[in-house]
């Protein structure tokens, strides 16, 4: 059945997923609303300032100020045919899915839905998620999958990979799932992304959607949980984990590189794949290679910095006050993002012995940490630091530089992986 399209977008959730996606639309001459409860956002974007590492101030010139919004004005979803919503799903604090933020969200819009309008969901949720959040309300108000539409469509957002000389694929040529709650909803929000994405996939259903999505990230949590283990056997072995994998990933078939890192950090990677656990266990199924991977990938920050205390016994005597330099805050390198991140947590161990720790991250110029203030310290003061550890090594990190002008180099990201020196401490 062939359907026209209105291209009249509205986004809510001005985040890492939604600002990119708003971009693209715009770029494709879609008439885009977008949404966001956070004022600084709205403002910041207005004045052309980008607050994602991904999107630069340049990408925001092609925006209408005039069509970005506060919550407090989402009425005017009511002027377009697809409402997007791009909110985060964080977990509560018994580790199960909140799925509050939306639901908040959703309330507020709710009202201003009309009729013949699609309705797409791109945050991480549990399957049956979006069947239980916005089934019930629609089918009361209108003839839901005729006059009202209703699909789910997972991100593949990969923060930090914006460079086209380093990487292959970006939001745009990323293949993009699609499911509807049944084949009109599915052809309406196909008429849509076929016109931004190169590759559409149709799902069979919302749920074998949803699950695709923590499938995905529970297969990465998995294997950078394998690659973290084989960190902790190979520094025994004193064999240089980041070669072996190397040399294993020159396999052309039945091989995929992971490497290992002090820790797994931001909104996905920690979080997504404990929805997979609670949906297993609510139907009576222990998902043990999650758990095992989750534990290993939280136990890997502590044994990280229990080998700096071994290394570096007088890190740890508060009479011995050291100087500490972190290099990389965010949680992994090319972004400003600092959720989750294994540096927050090594800083905050480190800090309880009393010792002066600076910070350096091109992408976070300041941050709040414990109540506390801190400026990104820059490279040129190496020197007057005891120690350096490598948290999260960004594009533009000099190894010459870095390794000319420190005492002594810890670095738990592989990133002196070719280089041996008694300076470096790889960890």
């Amino acid at each position: 059945m062939k359907l026209s399209i209105d291209k009249k977008v509205a986004i809510v959730g001005l985040g890492y997923v939604g600002l990119p996606l708003l971009r693209l639309l715009t770029k494709k001459k879609i008439a885009c609303f977008g949404f966001d409860i956070d004022q600084k956002k709205i403002n910041s974007l207005k004045k052309g300032i980008s607050y994602i590492s991904d999107v630069g101030n340049k990408d925001l010139t092609i925006l209408k100020k005039n069509n970005l919004f506060n919550m407090s004005e989402i009425k005017n979803v009511s002027k377009v045919n697809y409402i997007i919503i791009c909110l985060p799903t964080p977990l509560t604090k018994n580790n199960q899915p909140d799925m509050s933020i939306i639901i908040n969200a959703f309330n507020k819009l709710k009202k201003y839905i009309k009729k013949n309008q699609t309705i797409i969901l791109e945050s991480t949720v549990y399957p049956g998620a979006t069947r239980k959040i916005f089934s019930k309300y629609l089918s009361a108000k209108f003839n839901l999958g005729k006059n009202i539409f209703l699909g789910y469509s997972s991100e593949r957002i990969s923060p930090g990979q914006s460079d086209i000389r380093k990487f292959k694929y970006f939001l745009e040529n990323t293949p993009k799932v699609i499911s509807g709650i049944n084949e009109k909803s599915l052809n309406k929000i196909y008429q849509l992304y076929n016109k931004i994405f190169q590759t559409v996939y149709k799902a069979k259903s919302l749920e074998i959607a949803e699950m695709s999505k923590l499938v995905e990230n529970s297969y990465r949590s998995v294997n950078i949980g394998l690659a973290n283990e084989l960190k902790t056997i190979c520094y025994k072995l004193k064999i240089d984990v980041n070669h072996v994998i190397t040399t294993a990933g020159t396999k052309p078939f039945g091989f995929n590189r992971f490497y290992p890192g002090p820790g797994v950090g931001g909104h996905c990677i920690p979080i997504d794949p404990m929805f997979f656990k609670w949906i297993a266990k609510g139907k009576g199924i222990d998902s043990k290679f999650i758990s095992l991977a989750r534990s290993t990938n939280l136990n890997i920050t502590k044994w990280v910095i229990n080998q700096i205390f071994k290394e570096a016994p007088k890190i740890k005597n508060k009479k011995h006050k050291k100087k500490i330099l972190l290099i990389g805050l965010a949680y992994k390198e090319n972004v400003n993002d600092t959720r989750e991140s294994p540096s927050i947590k090594i800083y905050k161990s480190l800090i309880k012995y009393n010792n002066t720790i600076d910070y350096n991250d091109s992408k976070i110029p300041k941050i709040r940490i414990l109540n506390k203030t801190l400026f990104s310290t820059p490279l040129n003061k190496l020197k007057k630091y005891d120690y350096v550890i490598i948290g999260t090594a960004h594009d533009d990190l000099k190894k010459n530089l870095i390794l000319k002008n420190s005492k002594k180099i810890f670095d738990t990201r592989g990133f002196f992986k070719e280089v041996d020196s008694k300076k470096i401490i790889k960890i």
